[in-house]
């Protein structure tokens, strides 16, 4: 019988190449650069996000990415990459070349109330991403839209009714799938009603448990039910359930909720480590140690981090005993089974 290629490559990764799968990086420059292949080759990181300033056109975008999985290939364990954008319609494209469609934002798609209308955006959405090389898509939207004049989220969000929302991102599962491309919904369990924008500061949800699983966790449920393979966390603390920690760095939400009770074995992506809904709260080892612990699978990191000092933090906590192998490899193997689902991983 032939082996299983992830127990093959869980035995063969060092743990410093582990804790490198753990990572999605942002990158500079519309060329793939040194520090770029550093990032590949050295750092070993799980996935890079591209942003509006990576993109100028069409063939360049499409010949960046090429030469990143080039590179990944080139590595001693050969292992490609998430290619990760947020493209969710209105105002978060990180296209806005002429080539790919601009959709308006979600909150108007759900005005048709047409599953079949959501799923050929996602499709096409993804589709055109897909083309480009990209193999995640940070969308869409499941949180609920507030009201008008206090929400964040706002036209991101598909609308109010939970339920329509979940049917929303079941049909969006659907045409991402049909594109292959990740679809990554967000941000779990709900950031709709808040007031408080998490790129500054840590929004704080004072509702009952009992309430916000009949409403703001529904949609999530229900995309999770009907194989949702990617959830974003969102930096928001619900107080009446961890009063301690927001959802990204609770154990109590992520393991004992989304895991446990919803059944979740998909991987789970951090909203960015740098908003300040982290930053300004918690000290950066800390952070990570408690990313480990929560659950988190894959830590998007943005500008403000050097990479290669996120991943000695960990390392130290590793080493000091403060993380533990298990804790390092459960993230891993669920990153390499969704690498291979979607041919990055060899067989």
């Amino acid at each position: 019988m032939r082996e299983d290629p992830v127990a093959r490559y869980m035995r063969a990764l060092t743990i410093e190449q582990k804790i490198g799968q753990r990572f999605i990086a942002h990158i500079k420059g519309t060329e793939l650069t040194p520090e770029t292949v550093h990032l590949i080759q050295d750092v070993y990181a799980g996935g890079v996000i591209l942003y509006p300033w990576n993109v100028e056109s069409k063939d360049q975008v499409k010949r960046l990415i090429d030469v990143i999985q080039q590179k990944a290939a080139e590595n001693n364990l050969p292992l490609k990459l998430f290619i990760c954008v947020d493209q969710e319609g209105g105002r978060v494209n990180a296209f806005k070349i002429k080539e790919v469609t601009r959709f308006p934002a979600p909150y108007y798609w759900a005005q048709y109330e047409d599953l079949y209308f959501v799923e050929a955006a996602a499709y096409i959405t993804c589709r055109e991403i897909a083309a480009l090389g990209c193999n995640m898509n940070f969308a869409p939207v499941l949180d609920l839209y507030g009201n008008p004049d206090s929400t964040i989220i706002g036209d991101r969000s598909m609308g109010k009714d939970p339920s329509k929302v979940g049917m929303f991102g079941i049909s969006y599962l659907r045409g991402a799938e049909r594109a292959g491309v990740i679809a990554v919904f967000k941000h779990f369990p709900g950031h709709g009603s808040t007031t408080v924008d998490s790129h500054s500061r840590l929004p704080v949800v004072d509702t009952e448990e009992s309430e916000l699983l009949k409403k703001d966790f529904w949609p999530f449920r229900m995309v999770i039910e009907n194989g949702a393979e990617a959830v974003m966390t969102a930096h928001v603390l619900f107080s009446r359930i961890d009063p301690d920690y927001p959802v990204t760095l609770s154990e109590r939400i992520l393991r004992g909720m989304l895991r446990n009770q919803f059944g979740f074995q998909g991987v789970v992506v951090s909203d960015g480590l740098s908003m300040g809904a982290l930053s300004y709260y918690y000290e950066l080892t800390e952070t990570l140690r408690l990313l480990f612990k929560s659950g988190v699978d894959l830590i998007l990191v943005h500008s403000k981090y050097d990479i290669d000092d996120l991943k000695s933090r960990v390392y130290d906590l590793y080493i000091r005993g403060e993380i533990t192998k298990d804790e390092i490899d459960e993230g891993v193997e669920r990153i390499l089974r969704l690498k291979l689902k979607y041919g990055l991983l060899p067989r």
